[in-house]
């Protein structure tokens, strides 16, 4: 994991204990510590928009990468988590502001009962996107792999196709020095076949 990793991740367990805080405490005003707590989860976002950014630039190995992402993966269901608890908290707050007044209560019940449905549409859409962002990334580590294995195969062939070459460039040297030895005998054996040609019409000459 590296350095900058690390500290993001410290950032986020900070911002999240925060707006864990920030659901207990009953001191402060129900709509200032749901935008509080909006506020630190859009920062949450960020985070782990720079968390998996690092994690995939990361020139560490595929699986030290991969459970980069899988905590990435996780924090994000627990952001979402968050977020849900922070929406519902929203709604309390505002319904029960509104039953204050007392006049119009099914009306703004019915736009409440509106919001929360459109946001729960919302949510659906938005784990379904991220549903297929983490395939998308799985896909992507698995060809990552795939290619760091066939690229390992290929440097295997090439290493042995350098021995082969190599051992050829022996063979060829050594064929070569054979041929010339060849040479240097038949030239030896002409050599003498020529001097005891000599020697006997010498011989020949001085017996007459």
């Amino acid at each position: 994991m590296s350095e900058t990793f690390q500290r993001y991740d410290d950032e986020f367990a900070t911002l999240t204990k925060q707006v864990k805080s920030s659901f207990n405490d009953n001191n402060n005003n129900g709509e200032t510590t749901n935008t509080s707590a909006g506020d630190m989860l859009d920062q949450c976002d960020e985070l782990l928009q720079q968390m998996a950014l690092e994690a995939r630039s990361s020139e560490t190995d595929a699986g030290v990468k991969r459970e980069l992402l899988v905590k990435v993966r996780n924090y994000k269901n627990e952001i979402k988590s968050l977020k849900d608890e922070n929406n519902k908290r929203s709604l309390m707050s505002s319904r029960n502001n509104s039953g204050i007044g007392g006049g119009n209560n099914n009306s703004q019940k019915q736009k409440l009962l509106q919001q929360q449905e459109m946001m729960t549409n919302q949510n659906n859409q938005l784990d379904s996107a991220r549903r297929v962002l983490q395939e998308t990334e799985q896909v992507a580590l698995e060809i990552g792999e795939e290619l760091q294995s066939n690229r390992a195969t290929i440097e295997s062939a090439h290493g042995r196709v350098r021995q082969v070459t190599t051992l050829t460039g022996r063979a060829r040297r050594v064929v070569a020095s054979m041929n010339q030895r060849a040479v240097q005998q038949k030239m030896l054996l002409y050599g003498l076949a020529a001097s005891v040609v000599i020697v006997f019409f010498i011989f020949i000459k001085w017996m007459r």
